[in-house]
């Protein structure tokens, strides 16, 4: 396919290497995008891959691509260099009717019931983990993952973390490692361990697959493998185990790095962790066990600083679409096939639409202020449009139990001139694993 000339774009960008702008861009991503910001103003292309991208950071640009404009937009076309040998059929990966179809039956697995059953599950898992949790110095990103991944094995795919838990934590971390390498297969490249991790977890769900079709349970594989929508259509086996592996992938290390955000900034603001201890006291003091999803968005207080965490950090930077026909945003024409990249991290930091954008500030989501709500779409952490998050519930959901429990038996805290250095992407996470000091608290 013919690159889109994209000469009347701001931007230069440089040919005489095959990856163009790539290596900058994953060295120091928030110092390449501050000097193309500088240079160029809020829209500009750069080179990925001997590839142009035409990168939004402008507060319309979400609204622009992922919902006005969704229908001219391609998903699947974005996200196949990097992904398609390692997610073939994700939701990311589909468009139009096919990925109508697909999600209407995977929506079926965070429907009401399924959900409580996956509560239930957790409560099963949570505060028995959390009991162990003795280390006075522990890195809790490494620990929130390690904890995070033995949840949605068991959740959802009814597995214990004593079986092949070792092997699946490195199949998944070979993949997301592969997801942000160049796609290049040769032996021993990350790419090529990333397919290699696929085919195991391939051949892995396979062997479960019949007993979760014959005896199923609450688990979301379970689900996932009986589930049909309204019109009574159902996914084949190859699909169902696709889709699998690209939810274990995404809910697995999105959730966890949104953990360790929501850890950072109760760390750094006493205050915050103190009045969500409370709350989370309080809930279950009046509740004990005997809550439901339902209950727990009822946690007012978690709901506006996990709002605020992922503002500050949304676990994808950005999100990546390819026109399917010539468009025009603001004064620059969008050829077809041009890919366009939209910065969600910029957005949730425009000092037109946020007060102090770059201090943590969870009232800004109280009623009486609602920054959220003055443009429309410049706060899109799960995303918008018909790619919304499918899971977004079942992450809201166990970031407050999760972090609810923590909260009862324990407290933490950096250094007040500690700021968390972050590797942006592929996925926003610490780069030193964020250690903390940690210590148990007694309940009166």
């Amino acid at each position: 396919m013919k690159n889109p000339d994209l000469s009347e774009i701001p931007g230069k960008t440089s040919s005489l290497l095959p990856w163009g702008d790539l290596m900058a861009f994953f060295k120091n991503y928030h110092r390449f995008k501050q000097k193309k910001l500088k240079k160029y103003g809020d829209i500009y292309k750069v080179r990925i891959l001997n590839r142009e991208i035409c990168t939004l950071h402008d507060k319309d640009s979400a609204r622009y691509t992922l919902v006005e404009h969704d229908k001219d937009f391609n998903s699947k076309e974005a996200w196949d260099l990097l992904l398609k040998d390692l997610f073939p059929n994700g939701l990311m990966l589909m468009d139009g009717k096919k990925h109508k179809h697909h999600r209407s039956i995977i929506a079926e697995a965070f429907k009401k019931k399924p959900m409580e059953g996956y509560l239930d599950m957790m409560k099963n898992i949570v505060p028995n983990h959390i009991k162990k949790w003795n280390d006075p110095h522990p890195k809790m990103f490494p620990l929130l993952k390690e904890f995070t991944l033995e949840i949605a094995l068991e959740v959802f795919f009814g597995i214990d973390k004593n079986q092949q838990f070792t092997k699946i934590n490195k199949a998944i971390t070979d993949i997301v490692d592969a997801s942000s390498a160049l796609p290049i297969k040769l032996p021993f490249t990350p790419y090529t361990k990333g397919i290699k991790a696929r085919k195991y977890l391939v051949a892995f769900f396979k062997d479960l697959l019949p007993e979760r079709k014959n005896n199923p349970k609450k688990d979301l594989f379970s689900i996932l493998a009986t589930a049909k929508n309204e019109d009574g259509e159902s996914l084949n086996d190859e699909q169902i185990i696709d889709h699998l592996i690209f939810i274990l992938m995404a809910a697995h290390d999105t959730t966890a790095s949104t953990q360790t955000s929501f850890c950072y900034f109760l760390a750094k603001h006493p205050d915050w962790q103190d009045k969500l201890r409370t709350e989370a006291i309080d809930f279950y003091k009046e509740h004990g066990d005997d809550f439901t999803a339902k209950d727990l968005r009822k946690l007012e207080q978690f709901g506006l600083a996990l709002k605020e965490t992922l503002r500050r950090f949304p676990p994808l930077t950005s999100v990546g679409r390819v026109a399917t026909k010539d468009l025009n945003y603001k004064e620059y024409s969008i050829p077809k096939n041009t890919h366009v990249s939209v910065d969600i991290e910029q957005n949730h930091h425009n000092p037109n639409v946020w007060s102090c954008p770059n201090s943590f500030d969870p009232e800004r989501f109280s009623k009486e202020r609602s920054e959220h709500t003055k443009c429309p779409y410049t706060y899109t952490p799960f995303g918008a449009g018909a790619h919304y998050c499918i899971g977004f519930s079942f992450a809201e959901m166990q970031i407050k139990y999760v972090i609810s429990t923590l909260l009862l038996s324990h407290e933490w805290s950096v250094d007040q001139a500690y700021e968390m250095p972050v590797q942006p992407v592929p996925l926003q996470v610490p780069k030193d694993g964020l250690p903390v000091r940690m210590k148990k608290i007694k309940r009166s």
